[in-house]
């Protein structure tokens, strides 16, 4: 399989993780703890929101939320581009 198919299907993937588990509500006010969840599922919710109607960050929130939420993010990008590399020791 190619690269192209694998990250094809684990964007596919993440993306149906994120529908399952932080579908964002526009009419619900978010505290702290969602900021870190929505946080961390930031890309897949981007990605949906190219897409559809999703959002990657809830209309109404909390200061902590924001803050978190940015922190987060910051975080998930920062992992996304440069961790989960495999190392292959012999």
């Amino acid at each position: 399989m190619g690269c192209l198919t694998r990250l094809c299907i684990y964007i596919a993937v993440m993306c149906l993780v994120g529908w399952l588990f932080c579908d964002i509500s526009p009419e619900k006010t978010y505290s702290w703890y969602h900021g870190i969840w929505h946080g961390l599922f930031f890309i897949p919710n981007l990605i949906r929101s190219w897409f559809g109607d999703a959002l990657y960050k809830a209309n109404y929130y909390t200061d902590a939320y924001n803050v978190l939420w940015w922190i987060t993010t910051i975080m998930s990008c920062i992992g996304t581009v440069f961790g989960g590399g495999r190392k292959e020791y012999y």
